[in-house]
């Protein structure tokens, strides 16, 4: 069966009795409710999001090629095992969109650039929004989040960025997809 989240579950009975991925057992089945039918489990559901760190996330997903590389070469591995950080991810696309020249980056602009994606803690979008601003990794630079029509966005300087798909949690912290490279003052264009 496939979640709204888009995350298949399996259901298998043994001895009549019946499991949700294997591990968790339907305690109590069939709860009738106004808006629909609860099955109690003896288990929390985890995604499987949860069972990687945001290195092994960012460096399994296919639309983060870029970004990873980026981590990668600026030595960024404290995100396997330290955290909780919160991520905010740019797409392939993001990239290939950006104005921003890339090759043109010293070492400590990168490093700079991607700190300035980094948040210390596990902060989910309702959370973020809530909290309205919070202070990243690059010292003295903090983001701006807003939503319009059920979307989380960020604000940054002039600039704006949409929250394409959030609250991706792994177990090192939570990655939030954006469609834009948060630009940092005083980098290189194109």
């Amino acid at each position: 069966v496939c979640t709204s989240q888009g995350t298949n579950i399996t259901f298998t009975v043994d001895n009549g009795t019946v499991f949700v991925n294997n591990d968790s057992e339907i305690t109590t089945p069939d709860i009738d409710v106004r808006n629909g039918v609860i099955h109690s489990i003896n288990n929390v559901l985890l995604p499987p999001s949860a069972l990687t760190t945001t290195w092994e996330y960012l460096n399994q997903s296919a639309i983060h090629t870029t970004f990873f590389d980026l981590l990668d070469n600026a030595n960024f591995t404290f995100l396997d095992m330290d955290g909780p950080f919160t991520i905010f991810a740019p797409t392939n696309d993001a990239f290939n969109c950006s104005t921003i020249d890339f090759n043109a980056l010293t070492a400590n602009q990168t490093k700079d650039l991607l700190n300035y994606h980094i948040i210390s803690g596990n902060h989910l979008s309702y959370e973020l929004f809530k909290a309205r601003q919070k202070e990243t990794l690059l010292e003295g630079m903090s983001l701006k989040f807003y939503a319009r029509y059920y979307k989380l966005y960020i604000k940054y300087g002039p600039y704006q960025s949409r929250v394409k798909s959030k609250n991706i949690l792994t177990s090192t912290g939570v990655i939030h997809v954006v469609d834009t490279v948060l630009r940092i003052p005083g980098l290189p264009s194109m």
